[in-house]
């Protein structure tokens, strides 16, 4: 993954939502949820705060090895992530 602009939680919760998963917020933090894969934990996160580059990195391993989205869709994600409205 090439280091890139900040990606805002919003556009990247859409991103997990688009792939089959449920949000759930809680005070501590988000979980998003899937029926066949299981869990995905992070930190509470705003809408338009920047999600951590690590939640960025293990998120774009886990989906691809998971066979939910491959490295290189998620780096496209990525790069439209990054552009100018």
């Amino acid at each position: 993954m090439k280091k890139s602009k900040a990606v805002s939680f919003a556009e990247f919760r859409q991103l997990l939502e688009g792939l089959g998963y449920k949000l759930k917020r809680t005070d501590d933090g988000e979980i998003f949820h899937h029926a066949k894969e299981g869990l995905l934990l992070f930190r509470r996160y705003s809408d338009n705060e920047a999600v951590y580059p690590g939640d960025l990195l293990r998120t774009r391993k886990f989906l691809d090895l998971r066979g939910l989205l491959e490295e290189a869709d998620f780096d496209t994600f990525m790069q439209r992530a990054n552009k100018p409205a």
